[in-house]
């Protein structure tokens, strides 16, 4: 029997992929690296919408399989050793955390 496609796996990556290239555009607008995240983002995508689409064993199902796989070493392979996690997650942070917002609308009645 085939292994189940990993799903949430490919999930993850791909927010992997959202947030470098949030935190390389703030970088640097012009990095190179930038369409790259955005085709292995896109094939991930593909390969979790072709996946979900297909019954196991079948051909396009391995096709699945073997997109999540490229995609995720094309993208270890722009990474490396360096890539530092905390700005990874504090551009997760930001993406998600409410109470600045909330704050910001705390503030804003204030003033009237």
């Amino acid at each position: 029997m085939p292994r189940p496609f990993p799903a949430q796996t490919v999930r993850d990556l791909i927010g992997i992929a959202r947030l470098l290239y949030r935190m390389w555009r703030a970088a640097n607008p012009a990095d190179t690296r930038l369409p790259q995240l955005v085709a292995i983002g896109k094939d991930l995508r593909s390969a979790s919408t072709l996946a979900n689409a297909t019954k196991p064993g079948t051909r396009r199902y391995r096709e699945a399989w073997e997109l999540a796989e490229v995609a995720t070493h094309r993208l270890g392979s722009i990474l490396d050793a360096y890539v530092a996690v905390k700005p990874l997650v504090s551009s997760a942070f930001r993406t998600v955390d409410e109470s600045a917002e909330r704050e910001a609308k705390r503030v804003a009645r204030q003033r009237r």
